[in-house]
């Protein structure tokens, strides 16, 4: 199968495996990070397709690879901000709410302490688009994933909030260079949310 219909099926996705997601939605997933559902446009191209969780496409230099906005519903944009503030740390990836407002500083990017936040705020859809380094992933990949942890997927799918269930926690801390200590600070910022909602 030639790397341009793979990447048709993946981003539309054809014959995806795992739990159903909402219409238009596919599996996406930075370079060695947990997979998120969410919207690709279909006036972005990714940057190539995830045959296998534990082996990306060939990365070009990151810095110029184009970032993809991912159009995704409010809980799994506070799942993606979850997520990387507890890989990355505060300092360097933080969302924040404040009302139906995303905030979100990434240092990451070349900035710093003192660089201002992006302010994203909900579509017509009620979508946020979250900016990054987004790839598809084959439909083999996702029944992977599935397979591994098929609770985690299903809860995605939902839009309950967040919440310190074992099946996400053993989710996000599933893949290739996930630091030791990922668990805790997922549990440690999700205690964080429930004492200070919007934070």
């Amino acid at each position: 199968m030639s790397s341009m219909v793979l990447n048709h099926a993946a981003v539309h996705g054809s014959s995806t495996a795992g739990p159903a997601v909402p219409d238009k939605e596919v599996w996406v997933a930075m370079p060695y990070k947990p997979a998120f559902p969410g919207i690709i446009p279909a006036d972005e191209t990714p940057p190539g397709v995830i045959g296998d969780r534990a082996r990306f496409p060939t990365l070009h230099d990151l810095k110029c690879d184009a970032e993809i906005g991912l159009r995704c519903r409010p809980t799994v944009a506070r799942w993606i901000g979850i997520y990387l503030e507890s890989f990355y740390g505060a300092a360097q990836y933080h969302f924040t709410w404040s009302g139906d407002a995303l905030e979100i500083h990434d240092a990451l990017g070349g900035g710093d302490d003192d660089s201002p936040s992006g302010v994203v705020r909900p579509g017509d859809d009620g979508r946020y688009e979250i900016r990054d380094l987004w790839y598809p992933m084959a439909p083999t990949a996702i029944g992977e994933l599935h397979q591994r942890h098929p609770d985690a997927l299903a809860s995605l799918t939902l839009d309950a909030d967040p919440a310190p269930v074992s099946h996400m926690l053993a989710y996000l801390t599933d893949h290739p260079g996930a630091p030791s200590s990922l668990w805790r600070n997922i549990e440690t910022l999700l205690a964080t949310l429930a004492v200070e909602p919007g934070r």
